[in-house]
């Protein structure tokens, strides 16, 4: 990096360096950039935000943590310290320190929308419904989210969605909304559809492709399409999570009642498809969840750890694992009594063909995943196994979760322990 005599400058050049690195998950060689201009003289301030920023990336938050605090000394970079001290502080499970992190970024400045963002999912996590989704539709104007998180929404429309909506904006009108995020976020925002449905003069609801013949089945008065199916006319153009704004701003707002419902010939096709039972309980597994990006090494199991599950008595088990686990399901079943049943990925791939198995089952064990909301959205009995900082979604605390009845919520006691919530998992299936 060549070098001027401006600081602010060459900190620019030095964060630039050290986002591509971060790009590629070269996280190493960020931290070793970050040392080596500490080592100079002087050392540049933004040396310590790289340095917290690639500690954070490497999971060691309490040395991310007194970086950042170095980092926010210099009034260049006070701003991305104390988001990025925000962010460690919410891993860490700190949630009162960390709303003080973003609101301590806010006060520098106070229309950011990304520490807006951040302060949305703790809200939501702490069930104040509604400042978090107030907060919430500050999504729009975030450049990552809009990037990666948009879901089905086309590029050119994010600038015309409505946010901030009330009844009376639905209310009479044409309203096209529209899928975001993943799969389990469209199906459980897809649970305020009804609620939209009663007080729109027509409904059109685009959502990935995955999860139409499913929301279709389930929903009257709707019409359901993916983002192959051409133009819509409508008065309203909205995101699904912008229903929460309207529709649950306070926990007596969800229902927690089953909202959707394969056809009756897919429930059909897989009872026969299953055939007679072999055992008195029928219970569907899954034990990774998300994608490297998204915590997945933090919310996933080994099949093998699901052990004491598997050895439930009087028990017939089913994979609801998404792709192909053919491989490690078989492993599991060498020398087994009772082996995992498995259905080719192809069967259970578009949604109403998985809920029609879900449907046919007694009981879901599952990690934090699609599969969770997918259960919950049917009425199926649901044990869903929680890191210790579980997702927004599933708020701070308790066994239940306000989208779904039927989901019972296991959690961690301390990070990475999962063996007791196993245990409380395979003494729940045992006991139905």
């Amino acid at each position: 990096m060549s070098e001027t005599n401006d600081p602010e400058t060459n900190g620019r050049r030095l964060r630039a360096q050290a986002g591509r690195l971060q790009l590629q998950g070269r996280y190493d060689e960020m931290l070793a950039l970050a040392d080596a201009a500490l080592a100079a003289q002087p050392p540049l301030a933004e040396a310590w935000l790289i340095r917290g920023d690639a500690l954070k990336s490497q999971d060691r938050l309490e040395a991310a943590l007194e970086a950042y605090e170095q980092a926010g000394a210099s009034p260049r970079i006070a701003f991305d310290a104390h988001f990025g001290r925000a962010l460690a502080l919410d891993d860490l499970g700190r949630i009162d320190e960390a709303l003080e992190a973003f609101e301590a970024a806010l006060a520098l400045q106070p229309d950011a929308p990304v520490p807006r963002f951040g302060r949305a999912l703790l809200r939501l996590y702490r069930r104040d419904f509604a400042a978090g989704w107030d907060d919430y539709e500050e999504r729009w104007r975030s450049e990552v989210f809009v990037t990666g998180c948009r879901g089905v929404v086309p590029t050119g429309m994010v600038p015309h969605l409505a946010t901030r909506v009330t009844p009376t904006d639905l209310a009479g009108r044409r309203v096209l909304v529209v899928g975001e995020q993943g799969i389990g976020d469209q199906l459980m925002f897809a649970s305020m559809i009804p609620d939209l449905a009663r007080i729109a003069a027509s409904v059109v609801c685009v959502c990935d492709p995955r999860l139409v013949r499913l929301l279709g089945a389930s929903f009257d008065n709707v019409t359901v399409t993916d983002p192959r199916g051409g133009n819509v006319e409508a008065d309203v153009a909205l995101a699904m999570g912008s229903l929460g704004g309207v529709f649950r701003r306070d926990a007596a707002d969800f229902p927690g009642a089953a909202y959707l419902r394969p056809k009756p010939e897919t429930l059909a096709g897989w009872a026969e498809r299953l055939g007679p039972r072999r055992a008195r309980l029928r219970v569907g597994i899954s034990w990774r969840g998300g994608a490297p990006g998204t915590g997945q090494q933090g919310r996933s199991l080994a099949l093998n750890q699901l052990r004491p599950v598997l050895d439930a008595p009087d028990c017939e088990f089913v994979n609801l694992q998404y792709g192909d686990v053919a491989q490690e399901v078989a492993a599991a079943n060498a020398g087994c009594a009772n082996p995992i049943r498995l259905f080719p990925p192809v069967e259970i791939d578009d949604l109403e063909d998985l809920a029609g198995l879900v449907a046919n089952l007694d009981a879901v064990v599952s990690v934090q995943t699609t599969l969770v909301h997918l259960a919950g959205a049917l009425g199926q009995t649901a044990f869903a196994l929680l890191p210790y900082r579980a997702n927004w979604r599933y708020t701070e605390s308790g066994g239940t979760m306000p989208w779904y009845r039927s989901v019972r919520l296991l959690r961690q006691a301390e990070p990475g322990a999962w063996e007791p919530v196993v245990a409380q998992a395979a003494a729940a299936v045992a006991s139905r």
